[in-house]
């Protein structure tokens, strides 16, 4: 009996230890700048005007929830009108700052925050949105990095509820 207690011990010890180990092998660092680098080339299809680009930024199942209230899309198949109609934006460009990423201590996912300026044109007018407040959750889908939910929104002047 106290051979099968011993064995048990011993399994159980080293089952644990493997899992501490896988995650201290994980490169955490280099996920986040890896991460930080799909966030910043996920407006490429922009750049590009490209839908089967925007189209491979996306998870299959992404939401993406936009500055107007009937911007809710759930799937590529709801979104993929509006990107269309995004798409004939011309020059667009995003400058992004106060970045902020959370990893999973997996390393497959991160969430992320961040404030835009975003400029374009429309029939040769230049326009610029500042201060857009965006947020997503990126995932590692078959080795690649999507978009699984993605929000934009624009501050109020003012407080809209006094509390």
């Amino acid at each position: 009996m106290r051979i099968f207690t011993l064995l048990f011990l011993f399994l159980l010890f080293t089952s644990c230890s493997n899992g501490e180990k896988k995650n201290e092998q994980l490169d955490l660092q280099k996920i986040t700048e890896e991460a930080g680098a799909f966030i910043d080339s996920q407006f490429n299809f922009f750049y590009e005007s490209s839908l089967g680009l925007a189209k491979n930024t996306f998870s299959n199942d992404a939401v993406l929830i936009g500055t107007d209230a009937t911007e809710y899309y759930k799937g590529w198949d709801e979104m993929k009108p509006s990107i269309e109609g995004q798409l004939a934006l011309e020059n667009p460009k995003f400058n992004s700052r106060n970045r902020n990423i959370f990893l999973s201590s997996s390393g497959d996912m991160a969430s992320y925050t961040q404030i835009l300026e975003f400029s374009f044109e429309i029939d040769g007018v230049e326009n610029t949105v500042r201060n857009v407040r965006n947020s997503g959750v990126i995932q590692k889908i078959n080795g690649q990095w999507k978009v699984v939910q993605i929000h934009w929104s624009i501050g109020v002047q003012g407080q809209a509820i006094e509390y």
